[in-house]
């Protein structure tokens, strides 16, 4: 028989889930972080009294609360993403070990099972020819 089991090879895709938590943590986070920290307020136009500046400022502000919130929402699937790969390559390992084992007991109940056959097969053959006191040959 082959090589027991399915040998699904997983390294690249625990390596891309240990990069993106890397990206994650070590550099796009900490960089939303220090880009939304200055983006707290809506400095300009504070002495403007016109309307137009004002609008403007609102809409400027929701602007930046959006693409704040998108780049958090965008981190939060980063993460999600890169625990999926990281458990389905989990899964694959630990299947491709069940798959393992699993064949090797069915490889183990054939072999015993032809074992099994093989002596049935000599215990028939004896029966139908059994041997003869003395040792003397008998032709058949």
């Amino acid at each position: 028989m082959g090589e027991p089991g399915i040998n699904v090879e997983t390294g690249g895709l625990t390596k891309f889930a240990a990069d993106v938590r890397a990206d994650v943590d070590f550099i796009t986070g900490p960089a939303v972080g220090r880009a939304t920290m200055p983006l707290d307020s809506v400095p300009f136009g504070a002495r403007n009294a016109g309307g137009g500046v004002h609008a403007a400022k609102q809409r400027y502000a929701r602007s930046l609360s959006a693409s704040t919130e998108n780049l958090g929402n965008f981190l939060a699937a980063a993460r999600l993403l890169a625990a999926a790969a990281a458990k389905v390559a989990a899964e694959l390992d630990a299947s491709d070990a069940r798959s393992a084992a699993g064949t090797k007991r069915v490889e183990q109940a054939m072999f015993a099972a032809a074992e099994e056959a093989r002596l049935a097969r000599l215990a028939a053959e004896q029966a139908a020819h059994p041997s003869h006191p003395g040792g003397r040959a008998v032709a058949l």
